[in-house]
C-alpha cells in the first residue's frame, strides 16, 4: 500500500503545481451540502482528435459516459453520489485514470446537478465546503478547494496540462459558467448537448 502524502493545497486562482506523474491517479470530489454536485472531465487529444468527457450517465441516459480503464481514455467515474442525499458528513465522487498519455489537457469540472435541473444559479461553489483531491500512485496527494464565489451551476475547478515535453501541471482554476457558457468554452462539453 503507497503511504499517502501531506496534502500540497492549490490555495489561491491561477496557482499551479508539478505534478510527479500523471498515471493511476485517482480525482475526487468531496463536499458537505445538501446539493447533488457531479464531478466530471473533459480532454483534449495530443493527435489532435476529437475532444470528449467523462460525466454521470444521470447527465447522459447513458453509461458509457461513465468512460473505460481499459480503452481510450482511460478515465473511469464511479457514478453518482449525491442523490437526493442531505447534508450528513462529506458526500463524494471519484473518478480513475490510469493513462493520461494521449491526453493533452483534462479540465475537472464540478457540476450543481441540483441547480442546473432547476435553473437556479443562485449559489456559489464556495458555499458547498467542497474540494477536489489529486492522489497518485506515489501518494502525492494534491486539494483544489472549491472555493469560487461567482453563482452559476458550472465550475471549472482545475486543469490538468500534460501538452509539455515534460511532465504535467494542475492548475486551479476557480471560474464560473452557466451551463451554456460551459458548453461552448470547455472542449468536449458539447457532447451534454446532444
Amino acid at each position: 500500500m503507497v503511504e499517502i502524502k501531506p496534502k500540497i493545497e492549490l490555495k489561491s486562482k491561477g496557482e499551479s503545481v508539478n505534478l510527479p506523474t500523471v498515471e493511476a491517479l485517482k480525482v475526487t470530489l468531496g463536499w458537505s451540502s445538501s446539493v447533488d454536485l457531479d464531478l466530471m472531465a473533459f480532454y483534449e487529444r495530443k493527435d489532435g482528435g476529437a475532444a470528449g468527457g467523462v460525466y454521470s450517465d444521470q447527465i447522459s441516459g447513458d453509461a458509457a459516459s461513465l468512460g473505460n480503464l481499459n480503452a481510450f481514455p482511460f478515465i473511469e467515474l464511479s457514478g453518482d453520489a449525491g442523490v437526493g442525499k442531505a447534508a450528513e458528513g462529506e458526500e463524494t465522487e471519484e473518478m480513475k485514470i490510469v493513462n493520461l498519455n494521449e491526453i493533452s489537457k483534462l479540465y475537472i469540472v464540478a457540476l450543481n446537478y441540483t441547480g442546473a435541473k432547476a435553473k437556479d444559479a443562485t449559489a456559489s461553489f464556495s458555499s458547498y465546503n467542497g474540494h477536489v483531491g489529486i492522489v497518485d500512485e506515489k501518494g502525492n496527494n494534491f486539494d483544489v478547494p472549491l472555493g469560487a464565489i461567482d453563482k452559476g451551476t458550472v465550475a471549472h475547478v482545475a486543469t490538468i496540462d500534460n501538452s509539455g515535453a515534460i511532465g504535467a501541471t494542475l492548475k486551479r482554476e476557480d471560474t464560473v459558467y452557466s451551463f451554456g457558457e460551459f458548453v461552448e468554452k470547455i472542449p468536449g462539453a458539447a457532447v451534454l448537448t446532444k
